[in-house]
């Protein structure tokens, strides 16, 4: 099953429609913000079109994991298509002084799944002819320059089947197809699955 992901300052989440109960965490779509609903969850099933259950989620940065609710797998910041990239960009301005000779399968790598743009290319471009105009230029600036990796989009979640104990078992001793879950080294729930960019 294929789900949006919503990215908000301190969290990647997923979210549905299911009823929301007393323990549950729900999110505010309007405002963007999540809450544990420790209170009346009734209104907040009656007004689903503002408020919808958390059902995964990815905490950013330092924020606190909210308990019950099964984590996403982090995704890689940095992979080995960008690293390839950055090491290309190097070796072009450290060696080739503001030739532009970099490989194109590692280019094109990275700008498959990064926010990289032709502006970036032209602006490190420059860099490099500048760096022979201008030795006080430092690759740091040029890596600083290149955008971060695109945050997915979307979560395919794994489906196992469980029996009415919510354990996993063999389809015809199944109840319903749930979303598969692992737990991890700290005993928390971790969802099965991929991200799509």
């Amino acid at each position: 099953m294929i789900k949006e992901l919503i990215k908000t300052d301190n969290y990647l989440l997923v979210v549905d429609g299911s009823e929301i109960q007393e323990g549950d965490y729900r999110m505010n779509i309007q405002r963007g913000y999540v809450k544990l609903v420790d209170d009346a969850p009734e209104y907040y099933n009656r007004r689903n079109d503002v408020f919808k259950k958390v059902i995964a989620h990815l905490p950013l940065g330092n924020s606190p994991i909210l308990e019950g609710v099964p984590l996403l797998p982090p995704f890689e910041q940095e992979d080995d298509e960008k690293i390839l990239f950055a090491n290309e960009i190097e070796n072009m301005l450290e060696y080739d002084r503001g030739r532009w000779y970099g490989r194109i399968e590692g280019y094109n790598k990275a700008r498959e799944k990064y926010r990289f743009t032709e502006e970036d290319a032209k602006y490190l471009f420059e860099c490099g002819r500048n760096f022979q105009i201008n030795a006080d230029i430092t690759f740091t600036v040029a890596r600083e320059h290149l955008s971060q990796p695109k945050m997915p989009t979307h979560f395919e979640f794994e489906m196992g089947w469980c029996n009415s104990y919510g354990s996993p078992t063999l389809q015809y001793d199944a109840q319903e197809l749930k979303n598969k879950t692992t737990t991890n080294l700290q005993g928390q729930q971790v969802a099965c699955g991929k991200y799509i960019y």
